[in-house]
């Protein structure tokens, strides 16, 4: 598979799972951006760039804290776009515009923004310092350039009883592109090679409890786990859910399902 074609595969998926990336069990967004904002430090008049804004809850999150300022969201999905500018009227918040656009062809000019961030989205393309180093690129010197990324251990026991189960049906577990970015010192490597400067990488758990086995499914089939379910046949994947679920729920307690999930967050300064 090409660039080309897997971009297009990545682009399918988030187009399919749009319709519910916001659903409460995937709530890790919203809270995720929530963080940032606090470390972000923002003094409110900033113009800020997210890069694979997704549905719009990093750019949402952080238009609140600009209220002298401006958001432009850019995403190269069309269903999740479409979510985002939904969720921006609904919330009546105008200081912020959503823009079809791939991260990896960014038209803007460039050190036109004071921040960028990308949340959960570098990880995606095959070279991150490449692609930091793009966004950074928009950046005016001495801006803010942020990332978010899953940590080592996030999503567990859970992902690790899916991907047991999934190599039952004979599907192997691929290599999960955020496990390259996943330890603070991967992290602070990415941004020291994109010429980054007064690096700091933070790591919080920001996970919560589900409240039956079905919000974990809703985790499975609205976000990346979607693509690995899909090479199940229909009876395949209607005995794999019950299968799994039955697993994941002996798990329970008197507060529900414990979905792990810590975040490491790298914040870096573009060089004047």
């Amino acid at each position: 598979m090409d660039e080309e074609e897997r971009k297009s595969k990545i682009r399918e998926t988030f187009n399919t799972v749009s319709d519910g990336y916001d659903k409460r069990a995937l709530r890790f967004f919203a809270d995720s951006a929530n963080q940032l904002a606090t470390y972000l430090s923002l003094e409110g008049d900033e113009q800020l760039l997210d890069v694979a804004t997704g549905t719009g809850s990093n750019a949402l999150v952080l238009a609140r804290h600009l209220p002298s300022g401006h958001v432009t969201g850019i995403d190269f999905s069309e269903g999740m776009l479409k979510q985002a500018r939904t969720k921006a009227n609904l919330a009546a918040i105008q200081n912020v515009e959503f823009v079809e656009m791939d991260m990896q062809r960014l038209s803007f000019p460039d050190n036109q923004f004071d921040v960028a961030t990308c949340a959960f989205g570098i990880f995606f393309v095959e070279d991150m310092e490449s692609q930091l180093r793009k966004i950074s690129s928009k950046v005016k010197s001495n801006g803010k350039v942020a990332i978010t990324s899953f940590y080592d251990n996030a999503f567990l026991p859970l992902a690790e009883l899916f991907f047991g189960r999934l190599a039952l049906y004979g599907i192997e577990r691929p290599p999960l592109s955020w496990k390259r970015v996943a330890t603070a010192e991967k992290m602070t490597a990415l941004f020291e090679n994109a010429s980054l400067r007064q690096i700091t990488v933070r790591r919080k758990n920001i996970g919560y409890y589900l409240r039956s086995a079905d919000e974990w499914w809703d985790v499975i089939w609205y976000a990346g786990f979607r693509s690995l379910v899909n090479q199940l046949s229909p009876p395949q994947l209607e005995r794999f859910k019950e299968e799994h679920l039955a697993e994941i729920q002996k798990l329970a307690t008197d507060e529900g399902i414990w979905l792990d999930v810590e975040v490491l967050y790298g914040i870096g300064v573009k060089a004047s």
